[in-house]
């Protein structure tokens, strides 16, 4: 039950993970395990979860798929103005 009010609630809208984590009263480290599960559970349904990846706002580094929190600091620059990453579930 939760995972299919976690597909509604990303359907076409992207969240980060605390916007996710807050309406469902719910830890952030929690949501992302949830996150890491639903990806593979939906690679046999008709969506898809669509990861845009943190980035740095200072410099423009952009981090990997697999950083599903937002890191601490940037290694190119040093800098610590992340954006967080985003995520979507959208139709095949």
């Amino acid at each position: 039950m939760y995972r299919k009010a976690l597909i509604d609630l990303l359907l076409d809208h992207p969240m980060t993970l605390y916007e996710i984590a807050k309406p469902l009263g719910l830890r952030p480290k929690d949501v992302e395990d949830d996150l890491r599960h639903l990806q593979k559970t939906l690679r046999h349904e008709a969506y898809r979860l669509v990861i845009q990846p943190a980035h740095c706002q200072r410099c423009g580094f952009v981090f990997g798929t697999e950083h599903l929190h937002k890191p601490g600091k940037c290694p190119a620059c040093k800098g610590t103005w992340i954006e967080e990453p985003r995520f979507e579930i959208v139709g095949r």
